[in-house]
């Protein structure tokens, strides 16, 4: 699977993802489309296979619901950590980011917040250190 394929996720598997991120807790197939009413139970079990398949979600265990048990899934991965790599591979590639300087200068100049840059000086010693 290719960089590109790796961190796009459509619109309806970004829509499950996004219960899921919001719930911060394993959910079935079927509390999804209750969170998200316009997903039928049939799209979140594709979207949930892909999901799978691709290594966003886990089966995070297996729930009575009802008289049946349930697969019950939750997220591998953070939305800030799926913005940052989104970012970092589909938006603004790195290793194909020609100004880099100018990127990060446009990225602290957009900050405006000396406490978030002292955060980054730090962040930025520490990696230093290692």
């Amino acid at each position: 699977m290719g960089k590109k394929e790796r961190y796009t996720l459509s619109k309806r598997e970004l829509e499950v993802m996004n219960v899921l991120w919001e719930e911060g807790k394993p959910l079935i197939a079927s509390k999804i489309p209750e969170r998200q009413p316009g997903l039928s139970l049939n799209t979140v079990q594709g979207v949930l296979k892909k999901l799978l398949q691709r290594g966003f979600i886990e089966v995070a265990g297996i729930v009575q619901s009802g008289t049946v048990l349930s697969r019950s899934y939750a997220p591998l991965i953070s939305p800030e950590e799926y913005a940052i790599k989104y970012v970092t591979s589909e938006i603004f590639p790195m290793d194909k980011l020609e100004a880099k300087m100018q990127y990060f200068n446009t990225l602290f100049d957009s900050v405006g917040d000396d406490e978030l840059l002292e955060e980054l000086e730090k962040v930025i010693k520490e990696r230093k250190r290692k």
